[in-house]
C-alpha cells in the first residue's frame, strides 16, 4: 500500500476519512502521492514542497483550471490508483538563475517592475533575437502548464509546446507573445530601474537592479500528475 500527503488550505476531513477507510497512510514526508484540495495556487504550492511527486488534484470550486477531480469523487479516484488504473502526465518546469540564486516555477517566471508607478528599462536575448532597451513593466516567461494563467492576462496566447514569452505593458511598442523551443536559454538584463524576479506564487522575491542579468531555461525537474483511465 502507498503513502499520501494531503496539501490544502481548507478543511480536508472528508478526504482524510476516505483515505483512512481505504487503509492508506497519511504522511508529511516521503509520500508516494500528493493529494491537493483547493485551487490552482494549491497545486503550485504542493509542487514546491513535494517536487516531482505525482499529484492527485481535487477542486473545491470551478475556479481551479488545473484541478482534474471533484472532491465528491475521492474514493473512486483513489480506488483507481490502488488498482493501477492510471497514468502519469508530466509537465515541464522552468528555472531562473541570477546572482548565485535559483528559483523554479511550474507556471511562469516573471521579471516585474518593483514600483508599480515606475517602468523598468530592460533587454531580452532569445536565440538570435535581441530585444534591446525595452520600457515597461517587465516580461513573463511561461510553461505550457502556466500559459492559461498570468501569461495569458498580459497578452500571451495559450500553447502546448515550448516556452512562451510575453511582454508586460510595454511603452510605445507592441511585441506579440511567441514561443521558443524547450532547449532555449533566455537572458534578461536590467538596464535601468529596480525589479523583482518572481516564480509562480512564491513569496520569495529576488531584487534586481541595473546591470543584473537573469538566465531562464527549462528545469531538469518535471511536475507529475495522476490521470485515471475512465
Amino acid at each position: 500500500m502507498f503513502r499520501v500527503a494531503i496539501v490544502s488550505l481548507l478543511s480536508y476531513e472528508k478526504i482524510r476519512k476516505v483515505i483512512e477507510k481505504l487503509e492508506i497512510e497519511v504522511v508529511d514526508s516521503n509520500p508516494d502521492f500528493v493529494i491537493t484540495y483547493g485551487g490552482d495556487g494549491t497545486i503550485l504550492y504542493s509542487e514546491r514542497i513535494y517536487p516531482s511527486i505525482p499529484k492527485i488534484t481535487f477542486k473545491n470550486s470551478e475556479l481551479c483550471i488545473r484541478c482534474h477531480y471533484n472532491v465528491n469523487d475521492v474514493e473512486k479516484v483513489i480506488k483507481n490508483v490502488i488498482n493501477d488504473n492510471y497514468h502519469i502526465v508530466s509537465e515541464i518546469k522552468l528555472e531562473a538563475l541570477t546572482k548565485g540564486r535559483k528559483l523554479k516555477a511550474l507556471n511562469e517566471i516573471q521579471i516585474h517592475n518593483k514600483v508599480p508607478t515606475r517602468a523598468i528599462r530592460f533587454s531580452v536575448s532569445v536565440n538570435s533575437k535581441q530585444f534591446e532597451d525595452l520600457v515597461g513593466d517587465g516580461v513573463v516567461i511561461s510553461t505550457p502548464f502556466g500559459s492559461t494563467g498570468y501569461y495569458m492576462s498580459v497578452g500571451g496566447k495559450p500553447f502546448r509546446k515550448g516556452i512562451g514569452i510575453a511582454f508586460n505593458n510595454l511603452h510605445m511598442r507592441k511585441i506579440r507573445s511567441f514561443t521558443v523551443p524547450l532547449k532555449t536559454k533566455i537572458r534578461v538584463t536590467i538596464n535601468r530601474g529596480d525589479a523583482f524576479l518572481i516564480a509562480d506564487n512564491v513569496d520569495e522575491l529576488i531584487e534586481l537592479i541595473a546591470g543584473d542579468e537573469v538566465l531562464i531555461m527549462k528545469s531538469n525537474e518535471k511536475a507529475k500528475f495522476v490521470r485515471i483511465f475512465e
